[in-house]
């Protein structure tokens, strides 16, 4: 259990449960938690403070709490492999999201910085959106990139992508990028026929073939 595991040593002895999210911590435009703190400590000096930010990671702590006032909001722990950060929800913002608040799941959420009501100077930052890390491939992907060079495009390469691709129908689409060995040659697929989905048995393809460059155009 990995629970008793981090009580017990303090960490994660057989693997941290965010491993299996590599792919997406990797290719979502997802900011890392240890500069997201260097960020929230000098948000005031930022060019764009209202810039959205996408963020990802484990919740190890959740409180439901009430005000002196009578008013729910609750907060949480985000936790992923650089660091963790403490987040509040507020009014509708905690009724929104409030299902996602308890301790083990897998988030990704957005939000921005906004000035504190009365207190133009301060910042917080404000929730907009919520979900569980495992929807995020099929939600947030428009098209995925393959960067290959000519020799790579074997015939098992071929029959895996075109086999994958029939398996997995989505709203997805897929850009091959060849590459020759001359200078500035390059050739570029793009399937045409429906989307596609991207998934587990693609993804570690794609990680058993590090020479394939991999970019994700993510909505």
């Amino acid at each position: 259990d990995l629970d008793f595991e981090k009580e017990v040593t303090g960490m994660f002895m057989s693997g941290h449960p965010l491993d299996h999210y590599k792919f997406e911590l990797d290719h979502y435009a997802i900011t890392r938690l240890i500069d997201f703190a260097e960020i929230k400590e000098s948000v005031s000096l930022l060019a764009a403070p209202g810039k959205s930010f996408r963020l990802a990671g484990l919740i190890t702590d959740a409180q439901h709490r009430v005000t002196k006032t009578g008013r729910n909001f609750g907060s949480f722990i985000l936790e992923d492999l650089s660091g963790k950060s403490e987040f509040l929800l507020w009014g509708d913002d905690y009724v929104r999201f409030t299902n996602y608040l308890e301790k083990g799941k897998n988030i990704f959420l957005t939000g921005h910085f906004k000035p504190r009501w009365g207190k133009e100077h301060e910042f917080e930052f404000k929730v907009t959106g919520m979900q569980l890390l495992e929807s995020v491939r099929p939600q947030h992907t428009r098209q995925l990139v393959l960067n290959v060079n000519a020799r790579q495009i074997t015939e098992p390469f071929i029959q895996f992508i075109e086999k994958n691709l029939k398996a997995h129908k989505g709203r997805s689409s897929l850009k091959i990028n060849v590459y020759h060995e001359m200078p500035n040659q390059k050739i570029s697929l793009i399937n045409m026929e429906g989307g596609f989905e991207l998934n587990d048995e693609l993804v570690q393809f794609l990680e058993n073939n590090p020479e394939v460059e991999v970019q994700v155009v993510s909505i």
